[in-house]
Formats: C-alpha cells, sequence, structure tokens
C-alpha cells in the first residue's frame, strides 16, 4: 500500500496578513512541522503552494512544491488535493494544512492504520467538527474532485458528501488547532510558553 502525503499551502492567508506557511513555531516554520509529521510516514510528499510562497518554500524544504494545475488554480483545498493526486501517485493521501502546526507523526500513523478500501475517506471528528483538511483519502476520490472543479463546486463538505467516508472520533483536539488570525497565532505563542 502505497501512502503520499500533500501539504497545503496554498491559500492567500488574507485573515493571518503575511504567508501563514512561513510563520514561525518553537524553532521552524508552520510548514516544516506539516512536512515533518508526513514524511516519515509516507512514501512520497509534495507540498501544494500559493505563488507567492512557491521559491521560498523550495529554499527551506526539500521535498517538491508545486502550484495549483492551471486549469483550477486558486480553487481552494479541492484544486490543491487534485494537483497532489496529480503529482505523486499512491492508493492512499494523508492531506495537512500548513496552518496546523501541532499536527504529529502519531496522529498521521492512526489515520493510516485506518485505511481501508472499503472506504473513500478516513476523517477525524474532533469536538464534533469534521477534520476534512487533515484526513486520509483514497485515489479513487480523485475523479470526484475532479468533477465537483468542472462544475465549479470548491467545497471539501460536497466531497465528503459524495463519499463513503469513516468519520473517527479523536480525543486530542489539540493536533486540530489551526491559525487564520494573528490573534490565534498569539494564543498559540501563549499556550506554549
Amino acid at each position: 500500500m502505497k501512502i503520499a502525503g500533500i501539504v497545503l499551502a496554498g491559500g492567500r492567508s488574507s485573515r493571518f496578513g503575511e504567508p501563514k506557511a512561513l510563520a514561525m513555531w518553537q524553532g521552524k516554520t508552520f510548514i516544516e512541522h506539516s512536512v515533518e509529521a508526513l514524511k516519515e510516514v509516507v512514501t512520497g510528499i509534495v507540498v501544494i503552494s500559493h505563488p507567492s510562497i512557491t521559491n521560498e518554500l523550495s529554499q527551506i524544504l526539500n521535498v517538491p512544491v508545486v502550484e495549483d494545475i492551471d486549469l483550477y488554480k486558486g480553487n481552494g483545498p479541492l484544486a490543491g488535493l487534485l494537483t497532489g493526486m496529480e503529482f505523486v501517485s499512491a492508493d492512499w493521501y494523508v492531506v495537512a494544512p500548513c496552518d496546523t502546526p501541532n499536527v504529529s507523526k502519531g496522529w498521521a500513523l492512526e489515520l493510516i492504520e485506518r485505511a481501508d478500501e472499503t472506504y473513500e475517506a478516513i476523517v477525524p471528528l474532533a469536538e464534533g467538527r469534521k477534520q476534512s483538511l487533515l484526513a486520509l483519502y483514497h485515489y479513487k476520490v480523485k475523479e470526484k474532485i475532479e468533477q465537483l472543479l468542472k462544475e465549479e463546486k470548491r467545497s471539501m463538505q460536497g466531497l465528503l458528501s459524495q463519499c463513503n467516508v469513516q468519520y473517527v472520533m479523536v480525543e486530542e483536539a489539540d493536533v486540530f488547532v489551526n491559525v487564520n488570525t494573528k490573534e490565534e497565532y498569539n494564543e498559540l505563542q501563549k499556550k506554549k510558553s
């Protein structure tokens, strides 16, 4: 079974005011935390970047950094997912965004252990919320993603509604803390100091 990792860093970070992927956390950038969490547990990894930071990411990471395929450039996480699936072939894909600095190898392994051909997606539920961007997707969903994008539908929820999903209750909600604003970033800094 081949597992690949897709790290999403293609957003505009408009609420944060600067590229979130490059924000520092415990001596490393957010993106480095995401890549390191996946690197040891996947066979291939790709970072999907926003055009404004592709060069910078390529310099700090030693994994491939690519931008959304032209046809769907800027179409959100679904475009990133499709791009990752086009770039690395695998049976399953572990997806992580660049703005969840607490992601861990343990979280990734837990998802991978649940890989089961009867499902198309393994999605954590933390505090009642579906964590569709910190999940495991089977390559079979690629066609569904392409169809949604052709119809100009960009919702991860829309994808999940078409898939056979195994939802996994998660106690450890810290892994899923995502940082969208400077206030959330400052909160994160306070918690660890």
